[in-house]
């Protein structure tokens, strides 16, 4: 039985507004220490990781390949800041119907051509991009909070492309981009 390979799907902002949200992860690692959001760029996920064997990679390669053609660009915006519970701070996406009808097409994509565990299956999307997370505690959460919650960020892009990225065992690797 062949080791199956993690990977997962998202849509990356242009480099300029990656920048600009790296700062404030690195401000929150400086600050409080709190640092795994850096492990990964700017991005917001519309297939949360999911294992398949290596050798249908290039299966997985085509068919977003296939379906990025079908795709029609649209536009975002990333405004402010905000929280799921005690342990993530984000910044939400606006056109959220733009996303859910892309995460739902990529989802019948994915479904009909591997064998996803319940676990590899998200149902719903909530477009953001993440900041703070798996390492802010409970306890440092309401001063990373209290910092960011009066703060302004607004940044608008056109969504046209997905990136499949791959773990190699020790970090989350770029593998491939879509355009469209």
């Amino acid at each position: 039985m062949e080791v199956k390979k993690l990977y997962f799907i998202a849509v990356v902002p242009p480099k300029e507004i990656g920048k600009k949200i790296r700062k404030f992860k690195e401000e929150i690692k400086q600050k409080f220490d709190v640092k795994h959001a850096l492990k990964l760029p700017a991005h917001i996920t519309l297939q949360i990781p999911f294992r398949i064997e290596e050798k249908k990679e290039d299966l997985l390669i085509v068919i977003l390949q296939n379906l990025v053609e079908s795709l029609q660009a649209f536009q975002t915006a990333l405004k402010d800041f905000d929280h799921f519970s005690r342990r993530v701070i984000f910044i939400p996406a606006t056109n959220t119907t733009g996303f859910k009808n892309l995460h739902s097409e990529l989802q019948k994509k994915l479904l009909s051509n591997f064998d996803l565990q319940g676990n590899e299956i998200s149902t719903k999307i909530h477009p953001h991009i993440t900041i703070a997370t798996k390492d802010l505690h409970h306890k440092v959460f309401p001063q990373v909070w209290a910092d960011f919650k009066e703060k302004d960020f607004y940044a608008e892009f056109e969504v046209n492309q997905l990136v499949l990225f791959k773990h190699d065992g020790k970090k989350w690797k770029i593998l491939k981009e879509f355009g469209f």
